[in-house]
């Protein structure tokens, strides 16, 4: 599947490649996926702000993360890509972006798969033909709400729902106050801890906030804390934040010129 963009090269360590997610990538995006949670959990105290909400088994937290990823390949207004270690052919990092109609230039090379994995075709709009938009997750750094027709999916077997809908309303209300639903809204980055520190997350972001630049079109974030300094390098400033345990800062970035994108 074609990328959207010239390949990253010059962003990625060598030995890595950048391409877009497809379903046989499940299992390698949800052990990311949790790689990165469990391995930030170590550094928080119990009832972390971020992980609160889930449920207590390990088994059950995986499979929803898996069918989480699974449903978004359906979702014609989601786009994802990974990279790929090419010594081992593991996932190590992937995004996902939740852009609005308005952004063409990210459907290059979008592929759109039925619940089976089978590809299925693709109008001029991006969705189904003969269907309208699909139905998915929403914006959010922990899968808030900005898009049409999107849902918060069901809570985890085992976790508190009450304490579940309000994590996820809290980020919705959040995305229509900033109205994400406008921006292309990067809502998931996860990288392999072990992979952490080559530049991957940045190549991830930068390749498509460049599409963003060339169309004029602002961008969107919730960040962890950590991942607040690398949101600050590619151009995002704070605008507002959520507090949990601690707290998530909200983020937009302006479009950059041609000479800003190309510094």
């Amino acid at each position: 599947m074609a990328l959207p963009f010239p390949h990253p090269s010059a962003l990625l360590p060598p030995g890595f490649t950048m391409s877009r997610c497809a379903p046989a990538d499940v299992p390698g995006m949800t052990a990311v996926c949790e790689y990165q949670f469990y391995y930030d959990m170590r550094a928080f105290p119990p009832g972390s702000p971020f992980t609160f909400w889930w449920a207590p088994s390990v088994d059950t937290m995986r499979e929803w993360h898996a069918n989480r990823i699974r449903v978004r390949f359906a979702d014609p207004s989601t786009h994802q890509f990974k990279v790929v270690d090419d010594a081992t052919g593991a996932v190590v990092a992937f995004a996902k972006w939740d852009p609005p109609a308005g952004l063409r230039g990210v459907r290059r090379g979008f592929v759109l798969y039925d619940e089976e994995g089978r590809e299925v075709v693709v109008g001029a709009d991006g969705g189904k033909e003969g269907e309208g938009e699909g139905e998915g997750e929403g914006v959010g750094g922990a899968e808030g709400s900005g898009r049409t027709a999107k849902k918060i999916i069901e809570a985890p077997e085992g976790a508190d729902k009450a304490v579940y809908e309000d994590f996820f309303g809290r980020l919705k209300s959040m995305a229509e106050k900033w109205r994400a639903n406008e921006k292309l809204a990067l809502s998931i980055l996860c990288t392999d801890p072990a992979y952490r520190g080559r530049g991957i997350g940045a190549a991830l972001i930068k390749s498509v906030l460049d599409l963003a630049d060339d169309e004029g079109l602002p961008a969107y974030v919730e960040a962890m804390p950590k991942a607040v300094p690398l949101y600050r390098r590619q151009g995002f400033v704070e605008v507002d934040t959520l507090q949990y345990d601690q707290v998530l800062t909200i983020m937009v970035r302006e479009p950059r010129s041609g000479v800003e994108s190309a510094a």
